[in-house]
């Protein structure tokens, strides 16, 4: 009667460790292709441009992105702060990582759906903080 508890046992935490485990690695995908504000403090690159951040934190956001087939397409990764392009990827070193709310990358296929053919090299996504309104003069 003994073993056949802990067979059982043992098949329950086998099949909740199996259960588990795509959820994992789901969420392990996420933050691969994410940098988020509290990671940016935590880093050492904190009081840097948001370039040299992504190359440290996250470089497979700056390599020339691969198509469906593993070679590398002839489009170049897009750029996107607040929703707009940007004409290159300059406009990463001349942002201060305070300013940043969170970094995504997108694949060429995830970011042409989103964007459209003209990120169809993929994507880095980059949301920044928004300004705190300053209250009126009073005179």
């Amino acid at each position: 009667m003994t073993t056949k508890r802990s067979g059982l046992a043992m098949l329950l935490l086998v099949g909740g460790f199996l259960l588990a485990a795509p959820q994992a690695a789901c969420a392990q995908k996420k933050e691969r292709d994410m940098i988020t504000r509290e990671e940016l403090e935590a880093s050492a690159q904190r009081d840097g441009d948001l370039y040299s951040a992504i190359r440290s934190l996250r470089p497979h956001f700056l390599q020339p992105p691969r198509g469906n087939h593993g070679a590398i397409t002839s489009m170049p990764t897009a750029l996107f702060v607040n929703g707009a392009r940007e004409p290159n990827m300059d406009a990463l070193r001349r942002m201060s990582t305070s300013m940043v709310k969170e970094v995504r990358y997108l694949d060429p296929g995830k970011a042409e759906m989103e964007y459209g053919n003209t990120a169809s090299g993929g994507a880095i996504v980059v949301k920044t903080n928004k300004p705190e309104e300053s209250p009126p003069d009073e005179r």
